[in-house]
């Protein structure tokens, strides 16, 4: 099993279906494939060979899914690099990855050419116009350039499952990112567990990705081609451009973050488009709030689909699916939108304790994966290696409990608990109570240092638009739902939570003011 045979077998059997959609831009699979090939020669053609890693700059745009494609079809691996992140981060991952090449949109040339004089291996650059007509003075190739002066017939070489597709760099929350390595086995896997476990796609569907592809988002490109559907990309997010493109292109599936999903829900937009096509809204990477999930399933109705993932087992470990988000019944059925759902077809989950084994179902302990689509390893990060990946089996750092149903709670990142006196205080606890307060928005919690305690509990809220409320409120209302060894000792009001360029809360950086200080930090 690898892409490039995954590709292939689209391209037969969809030749004329729509494939992408971008701005004006409306590209069949025959006309995708074209590209991609010309791109691949092209690429071979300057000493480019299987096995090299070539980074990849870009903005959501058409090229993004064109050079993605070629490198498949090619064993050239990619290195998608996050457009949020800093020229620094860039520099840091390219010379991590040893990458030898860089393709980058235009808007991103100042940021290459302030780069360049420290990346110890990238000696070739192609550069991808976005009619910004920006003068560069690095001696890179041209994009459309090299396509036009290449062949459209298939590539040489043959993939081989075990073959390095590509390196996925970490958040890096808690350190320096980490190049996670993904197989042409694993990739391909990624694509049949969501056709196998997502629910039956078609080459009627329209999936809208509002996400980056470079990240999370980019996973879900293949599964929808592999089935002949249309994937439709955005320059830019925001309510107006998200409803106005479902409706304007007949979207059936809408894949984001929850973040975005509040936006959505909140919005006073929300009803005046005709949403009707749409059948599926596809969230994760990050933990949503029960409170803001219902209101989205009360407007949007039971169209939500639940994924939960990380970059060494990529985005489908369990699945909450849209029959799943009950929001009116018995309570056993309603509690379980607070879960991350059942573990998906071909994957296995345990939950183990620090000495490897199986915890009863109600037990808290450590979620570990295997299926065919977990990583091999870090990038050159042995030790760290045979610290997550032991056996075969991925171990997440996530705690977590199963109930008799099989449905997993996600308790708390491992790095996150919060030891308070003798007691293992779990932040998602809390937060899952502070988030129901009418008045809130966002909380987060962290341990800060106490010489009595060890470790106090802060709550950090964002309260409502237009609403103003108190410290004594959250430890009253806390007080008043959850044991009182749990509730925060203090709460800091802010008009938003710090988040990286992949939308996850940096706690670090929560917690950073209040252990400076100290010898031993939490991270």
């Amino acid at each position: 099993m690898n892409v490039k045979h995954l590709i292939q077998r689209a391209v037969l059997e969809y030749p004329d279906n729509i494939a992408l959609i971008y701005k004006d831009t409306r590209s069949t699979f025959g006309d995708l494939n074209s590209r991609v090939n010309r791109l691949s020669n092209a690429l071979l053609q300057l000493e480019i060979k299987k096995g090299d890693r070539v980074g990849m700059l870009l903005k959501n745009c058409c090229e993004f899914i064109e050079i993605d494609f070629a490198l498949s079809k090619t064993g050239i691996v990619r290195v998608p690099l996050n457009a949020r992140l800093t020229g620094s981060d860039h520099e840091f991952m390219l010379n991590d990855a040893g990458a030898e090449t860089l393709i980058f949109g235009e808007s991103f040339t100042d940021t290459v050419e302030a780069i360049k004089p420290n990346l110890k291996t990238a000696k070739k650059f192609v550069r991808v116009s976005e009619e910004l007509f920006k003068e560069s003075v690095l001696d890179a190739y041209d994009y459309e350039n090299l396509i036009e002066n290449s062949s459209e017939a298939e590539p040489l070489g043959e993939m081989e499952e075990e073959d390095l597709h590509t390196l996925f760099y970490t958040s890096g929350t808690t350190g320096k990112p980490k190049g996670v390595m993904l197989t042409q086995k694993s990739w391909a896997n990624v694509a049949i567990n969501l056709i196998l476990d997502y629910g039956p796609i078609t080459q009627e569907d329209v999936i809208l990705n509002t996400q980056p592809l470079s990240h999370g988002a980019g996973f879900f490109v293949l599964p929808f081609f592999v089935k002949g559907a249309t994937n439709v990309l955005v320059p830019e997010v925001s309510p107006a451009i998200v409803f106005d493109t479902i409706e304007r292109e007949k979207v059936t599936v809408l894949k984001l973050v929850p973040t975005l999903l509040y936006t959505l829900s909140e919005s006073p937009e929300k009803t005046e488009y005709n949403l009707s096509r749409l059948h599926s809204i596809i969230y994760g990477g990050s933990p949503i709030a029960v409170p803001r999930l219902i209101e989205a399933v009360q407007f949007f109705g039971k169209k939500l689909v639940q994924l939960y993932g990380q970059a060494e087992a990529p985005m489908y470990i369990t699945k909450l699916s849209s029959r799943d988000h009950i929001i009116e019944g018995p309570k056993e059925m309603v509690s379980q939108l607070a879960s991350a759902g059942r573990s998906c077809i071909n994957v296995e989950i345990r939950i183990v304790d620090d000495s490897g084994d199986e915890v009863k179902p109600g037990d808290v302990g450590e979620i570990i994966v295997r299926g065919n689509h977990i990583m091999t390893g870090y990038w050159n990060h042995p030790e760290e290696t045979s610290q997550t990946l032991k056996n075969g089996w991925v171990h997440t750092g996530d705690l977590g409990y199963a109930d008799s149903r099989g449905y997993i709670y996600l308790v708390d990142r491992k790095k996150d608990m919060i030891i308070s006196g003798a007691f293992n205080v779990y932040p998602k606890e809390i937060e899952d109570v502070v988030v129901t307060h009418p008045k809130v928005k966002e909380v987060a919690v962290i341990g800060i240092p106490d010489k009595k305690w060890g470790e106090a509990i802060k709550a950090v809220v964002v309260p409502k638009e237009g609403y103003e409320i108190t410290e004594q409120e959250i430890i009253d209302y806390c007080r008043d739902h959850m044991a009182s060894f749990k509730k925060p000792k203090s709460v800091d009001m802010l008009t938003a939570l710090p988040r990286n360029p992949y939308g996850k809360v940096q706690k670090a950086a929560l917690r950073e003011p209040y252990w400076k200080s100290f010898e031993r930090k939490i991270h």
